[in-house]
């Protein structure tokens, strides 16, 4: 494998991949859209532009860090421009943003959440909205995390729930996909058939992105509980060589990589 360039998207100077990267011996260049020391910083106004900066420079892969260009759709204008991109596409930001839409496809594909409740049975109780969990320990604490949550927007408001409350580990899986093979950063045998279930749903929905997904599970009594998904990869961990590990997904070949 030749040494490739990189771009790292941040808004933040503190990257979470920078010493990954530069410990890797398949860096060539690495460029940066933040002040991130030891990193070519480029500027751009619109992510179409970045697109023609990353092909005018020649760079091999972007991996984004920034949660809120991630939000906004990057992945799919550098795809769209033919530029490799690690980060989630717009649809599959929807598994981030929509609890509903995301249970019923968890679901659907034999991995367990927590159970959906009409009225509080014990506490504490869970009090979801998208992108929102708060805990309830009470009734009156419970009415008044669904006015605060309500009173954000009619739009929120609309996806308020309540939630039963597992006991467990809390456990962040982090996972990354290539479009059909998904590589879960794990030894657990647990996990890694919940790693399994997440694969089919994955490449079975057509999920065509490339890039970090983390699982916010609980472990309780032998059982891997679902709460929700991150766009975080920080926790990122293994001796796996970071640039050919990003490769090999962007060539959809992280089954022949083995932790």
């Amino acid at each position: 494998m030749l040494k490739l360039n990189l771009l790292i998207a941040s808004e933040n100077e503190q990257s979470k991949t920078i010493e990954l990267i530069k410990k890797s011996k398949y860096l060539n260049k690495l460029y940066s859209t933040a002040a991130i020391n030891g990193a070519i910083e480029i500027k751009f106004n619109t992510f179409k532009e970045l697109a023609q900066k990353c092909k005018a420079l020649k760079i091999d892969i972007v991996i984004v860090e920034s949660e809120k260009w991630v939000l906004q759709g990057i992945a799919d204008v550098l795809r769209a421009n033919l530029v490799n991109c690690l980060a989630l596409t717009a649809r599959a930001n929807n598994l981030i943003l929509s609890n509903n839409y995301t249970r019923e496809l968890l679901k659907k594909y034999n991995i367990r959440t927590p159970q959906k409740l009409m009225y509080p049975q014990k506490y504490p109780v869970a009090v979801k909205a998208d992108g929102i969990c708060k805990i309830g320990n009470s009734l009156e604490e419970i009415i008044g995390i669904r006015n605060e949550i309500a009173g954000r927007s009619d739009e929120i408001a609309g996806t308020i729930y309540l939630e039963e409350f597992i006991e467990g580990e809390n456990i962040n899986l982090t996972s990354i996909f290539d479009g059909k093979n998904l590589l879960s950063f794990t030894r657990n045998n647990l996990l890694l058939e919940y790693s399994q279930n997440l694969q089919k749903l994955l490449t079975a929905e057509k999920f065509e992105f490339i890039g970090f997904i983390t699982s916010k599970l609980i472990l309780s009594e032998g059982i891997v509980y679902n709460t929700g998904f991150s766009s975080d990869f920080s926790k990122y961990n293994y001796d796996v060589d970071f640039i050919y590990l990003l490769n090999s997904a962007i060539y959809q070949k992280l089954n022949e990589i083995i932790i």
